[in-house]
């Protein structure tokens, strides 16, 4: 259905779930599959011309998303249920079209973002169930209770750059509201909201929390940790969700 004579294109957004498994990452690479690519590749295939889109965050290789938003301008109308429906249609189902919603044209789901959180979680138990083995870090040694003691490390306005995986000339200054950690029978669940993130952050400061709470990391007289000398660490990038983004 076309739009009626309008001139302008028409902006629509999107929340999309996806399992990043079998991807290299979210943002589009050539001669690699990505969560970009094939969601571009439907919107094409449906207007019959390349459609781009932006994005409110570019996850890595094997990261999971409940609630990534997308936003792209149409050629000509088609109604958000139609179009939800026929972009589920042509992607595979490990990505799912949540929703589709129109946006003014100065919407953007990046740059408009007041705030993303994270999920990260661990499996403590034994003997690691294998329809778990793409959605979480499997480690036994994990004290939650420990772990409290540092959070304060990663709360406020600051320079992150020493958990973040970037270029030396990038600003490094976040804002994180919190970072929170909880037990749930086998699982260990961290919670984390910021007004942007860094390549890197979440997992880095995952890992430097487990690292911790396994005796690696120290704290030194006035109760800060001691990162000298500490060998590099991230958590692994299959437990990692991107819970929702906040506008």
């Amino acid at each position: 259905m076309h739009n009626g004579g309008r001139e302008q294109p028409i902006k629509a957004a999107a929340i999309v779930a996806y399992d990043g498994t079998n991807y290299a990452g979210f943002q589009i690479q050539p001669n690699d599959r990505t969560v970009q690519g094939e969601i571009e590749r439907a919107l094409s295939v449906i207007f019959k011309q390349e459609i781009r889109i932006n994005y409110a965050g570019r996850t890595d290789s094997r990261v999971h998303a409940f609630g990534q938003v997308i936003d792209f301008s149409l050629p000509f109308f088609i109604d958000n249920e139609s179009l939800k429906k026929a972009l589920n249609s042509l992607l595979d189902k490990d990505i799912r079209i949540l929703k589709v919603f129109s946006v003014s044209d100065d919407f953007h789901s990046r740059y408009l973002a007041k705030a993303r959180e994270y999920l990260y979680f661990i499996f403590t138990g034994e003997v690691l169930p294998p329809f778990l083995r793409n959605y979480v870090w499997h480690r036994r040694d994990v004290n939650v209770e420990k772990i409290r003691q540092m959070t304060h490390l990663f709360v406020g306005r600051r320079d992150f750059r020493f958990v973040a995986n970037e270029p030396n000339d990038k600003n490094c200054v976040r804002e994180v509201h919190f970072f929170r950690v909880k037990r749930i029978r086998n699982f260990v669940v961290f919670h984390v909201r910021a007004n942007a993130f860094l390549r890197g952050m979440v997992r880095n400061m995952v890992g430097l929390s487990v690292f911790f709470s396994s005796n690696d990391l120290q704290k030194d007289s006035a109760g800060n940790i001691i990162f000298e000398d500490v060998p590099y660490f991230k958590a692994p990038a299959n437990g990692l969700f991107l819970r929702r983004v906040i506008y």
